[in-house]
């Protein structure tokens, strides 16, 4: 590899990491807000199909316990966010003995990264950012988050 490839990978390393610290910075606060919000329209969905509030609730407590692993995930490079999200699908398998399948856990976290997006869309140019600087970085990470977590890739 040459000098200027290497001066370029780095720089890039460093923009990638610039871009998941902004994101973090951005979403940490939000996140409880976003999750709370996602609950809000899953009673509704459950209630809808006769699922009720506990199981809702049940999906709520567990889903708040991981966000700070899926922080620290978001915040990490590749290979260890990689290390994070595989020892951490005991989460999905959790909200599986409560009652809630996959493709309801796939529903609600795609809910979530949409509003998750708006937010770091709506923040980036404070962050110094252009919005689809920050929404291209998200959208690697819930690609990541879903094939590791859903898919067992």
């Amino acid at each position: 590899m040459t000098e200027r490839a290497r001066d370029i990978d780095s720089e890039e390393a460093e923009q990638c990491e610039r871009r998941r610290t902004a994101l973090v910075s951005i979403l940490e606060h939000r996140a409880d807000p976003i999750l709370q919000r996602v609950v809000t329209d899953t009673i509704r969905a459950t209630e809808f199909a006769g699922l009720g509030q506990t199981v809702a609730t049940r999906y709520a407590a567990i889903a708040r316990a991981s966000l700070p692993v899926w922080l620290d995930a978001l915040r990490a490079a590749d290979r260890e966010r990689a290390q994070i999200l595989d020892q951490n699908t005991h989460y999905v398998h959790e909200l599986i003995g409560h009652g809630i399948p996959k493709f309801v856990q796939r529903a609600l976290v795609a809910f979530g990264f949409r509003l998750a997006n708006g937010m770091a869309r709506d923040a980036a140019q404070g962050h110094g950012f252009e919005p689809d600087e920050l929404e291209d970085e998200l959208r690697v990470f819930q690609r990541a988050f879903e094939t590791r977590l859903f898919y067992g890739a």
